[in-house]
């Protein structure tokens, strides 16, 4: 069906032994996300009409995480549509910081077979003095570019500043994630 039909399908393949997440951020990377929930399935590129992707949501280690805000039609989210089994929703929760930090919420995404029914994390507040630290960016472009988005969409993240995170430990134990290099 061609993009902005009146009428469009919405598929809902979420069903009591499965949900669909959309996953915008550090989680585009298959390898990330996988070790979290095994049982993921790529259902493809989706987008979030009306958002805008941010790298300035505050994380734990006083870094810029992604995040997404709702804004005027202009904007959109690039992610991937994943489905998962509904028990390893909660392990993702905590991870992602579900009541602090983020908040999970139903949407509707479009992709080129339809639109979906899917959830993901809005963060519960951003804040622009944050930056991600380089290794962060790197999941998010890895992500990117291992799901094929398009050139402009990438160059967009590569834009985005970056500080090398302090903590040398933590940052060769997530460069390590994909065999990363910077």
């Amino acid at each position: 069906m061609a993009p902005g039909s009146q009428f469009q399908r919405v598929i809902n393949l979420s069903d009591n032994e499965h949900v669909i997440y959309f996953a915008y951020g550090s989680n585009l990377l298959f390898a990330r996300l996988h070790a979290r929930t095994p049982s993921i399935l790529n259902l493809g590129i989706g987008k979030l009409h009306n958002h805008r992707l941010s790298f300035t949501k505050p994380g734990g280690d006083g870094s810029g995480k992604c995040g997404i805000e709702r804004v005027d039609e202009a904007h959109h989210v690039l992610g991937v549509l994943y489905q998962m089994h509904v028990e390893e929703k909660p392990i993702l929760d905590e991870i992602e910081g579900v009541g602090h930090g983020y908040y999970d919420h139903p949407i509707e995404v479009h992709a080129e077979s339809g639109t979906f029914d899917a959830f993901t994390y809005y963060p519960t507040r951003l804040d622009c003095e944050y930056l991600p630290f380089d290794w962060y960016k790197r999941f998010v472009l890895t992500g990117a570019i291992e799901n094929n988005f398009p050139s402009e969409y990438t160059k967009m993240i590569e834009a985005v500043d970056a500080i090398v995170d302090p903590d040398h430990e933590r940052r060769t134990l997530n460069l390590m994630v994909g065999n990363q290099e910077l």
